[in-house]
């Protein structure tokens, strides 16, 4: 099956900030949380800001990696892609 559109691969260790991580417009297909071993990881992304909807919450238990493949056409998020909340991870692959 082809895929509709351009795919691109980021990674990313940034903390939660007002700057996006990947400009807009973008369809979130798929993601891979790392935790850092520490403790359990969360991480929250919204769209337009930081402070915006909340459109994916992950929870990764502690030391573990955890992957995500989201269905169709993935997660729309028209203003690009902002973390809202990070803790305790290690590597976000978009």
């Amino acid at each position: 099956m082809a895929s509709k559109g351009d795919i691109q691969a980021t990674r990313s260790t940034a903390a939660a900030g007002a700057t996006a991580i990947i400009a807009a417009p973008v369809r979130l297909r798929g993601i891979i949380i790392a935790s850092d071993a520490v403790g359990a990881g969360v991480l929250e992304l919204t769209t337009t800001s930081n402070s915006g909807t909340t459109l994916f919450i992950g929870d990764v238990p502690s030391g573990d990696v955890i992957n995500f493949s989201f269905p169709e056409d993935g997660i729309l998020f028209p203003k690009g892609i902002f973390v809202k909340l990070k803790l305790t991870l290690l590597l976000i692959h978009y």
